[in-house]
Formats: structure tokens, C-alpha cells, sequence
């Protein structure tokens, strides 16, 4: 296999792309060089950035072992990647990267920079509101996996791909990493031991067990729609009136509400980030909070609507009518979306792996408290889950909590 570097990416791309024009200086850096504000916090492939004076490129190599950790990985997931890109880019163009050439040989394929936009977790831990987050990511969400359901294609293309995009490599990742492993390892005291001790009855807690597995059921059995699966904000590039979705290796064939789901969770870490991080006034505190709840608020609602337009326009004549079936899908999407939130946000709050979101929090006092109310949040919306007809009931009870919380630390 050929290796990618920055000393033979140019005649590389030269030799397979014959559109590619060096007679101008260029620029190239590749990920993992800058800060971790320019380059976010991925670990896994090799990723390099090339400037002209003409076009701004991204050249993505997965090789067989991840980048940072040399943990083996599967090698076709770059195909898999890039497929699930061109079938993005077909139906939301507008939040997806545009793909120039692919390499299959080599696992290397080559889209447009967008590194014109910002890493939207780092900015938000700059308490940096984008006007229109909430709307795009929801708006995003809602036509890929529409256009990608049974609801809307024919039985055959919809099975191909289902057999396309099983993933089981990567799905392995997290069927095992995030709804048991996390569960069974245990909690580092890197936040004091009482946090540790705290953090453990809750992971051991049969009965948040009980709706772990039953989320990674439908996880592993619902192939509802072609999903990205590591919805979260590092992988979400945006400025005030544009986005672009990055990094689709884990995507598959899954259940409708994941990727929102996924992304609230990180939007609920913030929130209780925001709680307790310094800020040059109360009002900027207050203000960023309502940003962040306004934003978890946007993004359900225009995914049903999304949704819901998509579904009128465009869907299977036999299924038109019948609202109640449309009705009865989202209602399961608020259900189940706000468990894979109190999931993947546990999983990233109580593991060893580095979460940005907190490590803001330069006083270990004021980190524990974000992270102990997040997961008291993520205790309470899994169970209260199943009462919640709109958004606005998972807004009330992260009030909810917060409230109790401040009461019990004075």
C-alpha cells in the first residue's frame, strides 16, 4: 500500500488527479501538526490539508492501524466512508463536503477543505453561538434519513443498502465500547474518589442497565435509515449561516433519532459546562445557557418537521396517508433519542477518554460539579424519557435538575 506524506502528496495527487494545478506554491499541513481548536480530537486516520492559491483540498488515508493509539482498525472503512459521503452529498450538498477523486487501492480519497469553518465543540467552549446550529443540524439529520428509508426508496435500492452499509466493524466499536465496556470498566478518580464512587452505582445500577441494553437492541436491529453515528460536535464544522459534516466512517444502516440523540448529549455537556465555567458576567453565563437550550430546542423541532415535509412530498404512495404511522415514528424518535443522549454523554463524561467540553474547567472543583449535574441529568432523562411528548419536556427536566442540584450544593 502507498503511504501518504507530506513529502509525496503532491506528486500523488499530480499523478491521479490531472486537474490538480501546483504551479503555485502550496501549503500543505496535516492533521494532528496544529492545535486541537484547528485539527479536533480525532484519533484515527491520517489527514492532510493542501492550500493553493486555486482550491483547498482535505486527502484522507485510513491505514491499518489508527493514528494516535496503533489500535488496529478496519481498513474498508475508507470505502465505506466515502460511499456514505456521495449518497450525503446527493441529498444535503449543502452539509456535506464535496468528494474529487478516490483511491479504493490505497483507502485515500480527496474532498474539499472546510476548514474555513470552525470546529463547533471548541467554539462553543469559547462560548461561541451560531445563529442557525440548531436548525441545520436538525434540517441535516431529517432528509439524510428520510431519503435513505424505506419510507422513500423502493425495497431494493433500500436493501442494498442495508447490505452496504452493515459496518460491523465499526458498529463493533460502539455496540461493545459505549453501551457495555464503559459500563463494566472501572471509574477513574481523576475527579476526586467520591466522584468515582458516585459514578459507579450509578454504571451499576440494574436498571440503568436494563435501558442500556434495550437502547443497544434497537441500535444493533433497527435499520431504519442510513446514519452517520458519531453525530457529535467535533465533527460538526460551522460559522453563523453554513455547516459541513465530516468524519461518516462509522456510518450504517440504523435507527431513526440516533444522530440527534447523539448530538444532544453533547449539547447537554456543554450546557452543564456553562454552569459552572468562568464567564466575564452572569448575563454572558445566562445568555450562552439559553443559547444552548434554544439550540437542543431547534434541532427537535426541525427534525420533525424535516421530517415531516419530507414525508408529505416524497413519500410511498402507500404509506401518504397514514399519519398515525408518521406520528408513531416520531414519537419513538423523542423516546428513544433522549436515552442514546443520556448514553453517549455518560460514556464520554465517565471514561478515561479526554472530553473537551469539561477539561475547559481549569478548577477541578467546578469540573467535578459540571460532570456530576451532566450525569445526574443523563440519570434522570433515561428514565423520564418515556413521558416526553416534545423537546420542551427534556428542557424542563435538565431545569429540572439543575435547580435540585444547585439547592443540594448551597
Amino acid at each position: 500500500m502507498f503511504v501518504l506524506s507530506k513529502d509525496n502528496i503532491i506528486e500523488y495527487l499530480k499523478k491521479h488527479m490531472p486537474d490538480f494545478d501546483d504551479s503555485l506554491p502550496a501549503e500543505i499541513s496535516q492533521v494532528g501538526e496544529g492545535t486541537e481548536e484547528e485539527d479536533g480530537d480525532g484519533y484515527v486516520n491520517h489527514i492532510f490539508r493542501i492550500r493553493t492559491g486555486k482550491e483547498a483540498l482535505a486527502v484522507k488515508q485510513g491505514l491499518p492501524l489508527a493514528r494516535i493509539s496503533q489500535m488496529p482498525m478496519d481498513i474498508c472503512r475508507n470505502k465505506l466512508e466515502y460511499d456514505a459521503m456521495r449518497i450525503r452529498y446527493s441529498i444535503v450538498p449543502e452539509y456535506t463536503p464535496a468528494l474529487k477523486f478516490h483511491d479504493p487501492e490505497n483507502n485515500i480519497f480527496v474532498m474539499e477543505d472546510v476548514s474555513h469553518l470552525s470546529i463547533s465543540r471548541f467554539q462553543f467552549n469559547k462560548n461561541v453561538m451560531f445563529e442557525n446550529f440548531g436548525r441545520m443540524c436538525g434540517e441535516c439529520a431529517a432528509r439524510t434519513e428520510f431519503y435513505t428509508s424505506e419510507y422513500f426508496l423502493d425495497r431494493s435500492r433500500y436493501r442494498e443498502l442495508m447490505y452496504r452499509f452493515d459496518n460491523t466493524p465499526m458498529r463493533r466499536i460502539m455496540e461493545d465500547g459505549m453501551f457495555l465496556d464503559m459500563f463494566q470498566e472501572p471509574i477513574e478518580d481523576r475527579l476526586g474518589p467520591e466522584f468515582a464512587h458516585f459514578a459507579e452505582l450509578f454504571s451499576r445500577d440494574s436498571r440503568y442497565v436494563t435501558e442500556l441494553f434495550k437502547l443497544r437492541r434497537s441500535y444493533m436491529s433497527h435499520a431504519d435509515a442510513l446514519i452517520h453515528a458519531d453525530y457529535h460536535t467535533s465533527n460538526i464544522l460551522a460559522s453563523d449561516d453554513e455547516m459541513k459534516v465530516i468524519d461518516m466512517e462509522f456510518s450504517f444502516m440504523g435507527p431513526f433519532g440516533y444522530d440527534i440523540g447523539y448530538l444532544t448529549g453533547n449539547l447537554i455537556s456543554q450546557y452543564c459546562a456553562a454552569c459552572f465555567k468562568p464567564f466575564a458576567c452572569a448575563e454572558e453565563r445566562s445568555t450562552f445557557k439559553a443559547y444552548l437550550l434554544a439550540t437542543i430546542k431547534r434541532l427537535y423541532y426541525t427534525y420533525f418537521l424535516t421530517f415531516t415535509n419530507c414525508w408529505n412530498e416524497d413519500c410511498k404512495l402507500r404509506y401518504k396517508d397514514q399519519n398515525g404511522l408518521r406520528r408513531s415514528i416520531m414519537d419513538e424518535v423523542m423516546v428513544d433519542s433522549v436515552g442514546y443522549a443520556s448514553m453517549v454523554n455518560w460514556f464520554r463524561s465517565a471514561s478515561v477518554i479526554s472530553y473537551p467540553d469539561f477539561d475547559v474547567i481549569e478548577d477541578i472543583e467546578a469540573r467535578r460539579h459540571a460532570v456530576t449535574l451532566s450525569l445526574m441529568i443523563d440519570w434522570q432523562i433515561m428514565f423520564a424519557r418515556y413521558q416526553y411528548r416534545s423537546v420542551d419536556d427534556l428542557i424542563d427536566t435538565i431545569l429540572y435538575v439543575e435547580n435540585n442540584y444547585r439547592d443540594l450544593i448551597g
